[in-house]
């Protein structure tokens, strides 16, 4: 007998996407039961274990022994479906009766094929519309949800609605995403290029390229390689980025960088780099201001910030060096270990003393002279006379300075 396929089904069978075995496996056991979920290990070869995942999301392993055979309902659903489809009429009814079947053989994809093909043949079915996102509107008429969300100014992006506005937001952060994996390969592989490709990262201005320099430079200290730490800082200074600067002054006064060379190369370069861009002396200014509101900064961060903002005139800063200028701490004595004696008949250990507070006061030469250079006016180490100096209501009218 010659069947007749009907126009629609060879055009589906056509656009249909090819699928592949599903994920829903069931196991029928040599003893009468049955266990279904996801096959794991379908590739497996040799096999030993049947590893299902249950739809509560229990993983279970299975020995191949206790398995009779294995069905894939979505697998044999295909057979039928394929099998069966074709030879069906070109109805409502029909198309309505594979709708409901695929639903309930979870086969979504044909199912919506044929939810719109009920649609072709009539518009106005209920339940089609309402499958396929439609809503009645006040007019008697059918919107889809497409229509509704760009009415309301929604652009469907990446399988969401969204307003301009978060598409343009979420392709910022895209490009930013790209490039910053450009710029994370580029300096990896010209660090491990080095020292051939020095002049390559030294031409390096993009700021989306500082956090890949930095991490590279924070590498660069774990391997204890300072020529390299040298050449990525020397970048960082060049890149158009209060972060960069910021964080080379940082490095300038970083207690696990072991060279005073480097150090000293942090803030000759600065000073280069504000020399040819004053604007970015507040930057530099404040980040050594930072510093020395710091608890516990060392005498040698302490005089280095105060020479630094002395040279580059930073005299706002005053404040937080006249605080600095003797610094007063107060440290635990060690108490003496116990000792074992011997003698008038009587021997034994001496009972430990206890430990008692010793206080020391550092004066800071840089900072007396970085005050010096900035007010003209000079207290030597007496704290107290330049802290009501400063509270004065008449200083030199050269300085602007916040009062403390």
């Amino acid at each position: 007998m010659l069947r007749i396929f009907p126009l629609f089904f060879l055009m589906f069978a056509v656009s249909l996407p090819v699928l592949s075995a599903s994920t829903t496996t069931v196991l029928l056991l040599k003893d009468g039961g049955k266990l279904e979920g996801e096959l794991l290990n379908p590739d497996e070869i040799n096999r030993k274990l049947y590893q299902i995942k249950t739809a509560e999301g229990l993983e279970i392993n299975l020995d191949y022994k206790l398995v009779e055979r294995i069905q894939s309902r979505e697998r044999d659903a295909l057979i039928e479906y394929n099998r069966d489809a074709p030879l069906t009429h070109n109805t409502v009814e029909n198309h309505v009766y594979w709708a409901k079947w695929c639903n309930e053989q979870q086969l979504p994809v044909q199912a919506k094929v044929h939810w719109q093909q009920v649609l072709e043949l009539d518009p106005d079915h209920v339940d089609a519309r309402r499958v396929l996102g439609y809503t009645s509107t006040a007019t008697g008429g059918w919107e889809s949800q497409r229509d509704k969300q760009e009415s309301r100014g929604y652009i469907q992006y990446q399988g969401q609605w969204k307003t301009q506005y978060e598409i343009d937001v979420a392709k910022m952060f895209e490009d930013r995403k790209k490039e910053a994996d450009y710029w994370q390969r580029t300096v990896n592989t010209l660090c491990r290029r080095l020292p051939q490709t020095e002049a390559e990262l030294l031409a390096i201005r993009d700021p989306a390229a500082f956090i890949p320099i930095r991490d590279a430079l924070l590498t660069a200290q774990r391997e204890n390689n300072p020529q390299k730490r040298i050449i990525l800082l020397r970048t960082l200074v060049q890149i158009p980025d209060s972060r960069a600067l910021q964080f080379v002054a940082g490095w300038s006064m970083r207690p696990e960088e072991p060279s005073e060379e480097i150090r000293r190369m942090c803030v000759d370069e600065l000073q280069r780099r504000m020399n040819v861009q004053p604007e970015i002396r507040n930057i530099i200014v404040e980040t050594y201001r930072s510093t020395l509101r710091t608890k516990n900064v060392n005498k040698a961060i302490i005089n280095l910030a105060a020479e630094v903002l002395g040279n580059i005139g930073g005299h706002e800063a005053v404040p937080e060096l006249i605080n600095v200028l003797v610094v007063t701490k107060t440290e635990m004595s060690q108490p003496p270990a116990p000792t074992y004696s011997v003698g008038g008949g009587k021997s034994g250990y001496s009972q430990p003393g206890k430990p008692v507070p010793i206080t020391t006061t550092e004066s800071n030469q840089a900072v007396l002279s970085a005050l010096n250079k900035l007010t003209g006016v000079n207290f030597g180490f007496d704290k107290m006379a330049w802290q009501q100096w400063y509270r004065q209501p008449l200083r030199s009218p050269s300085l602007n300075l916040r009062r403390i």
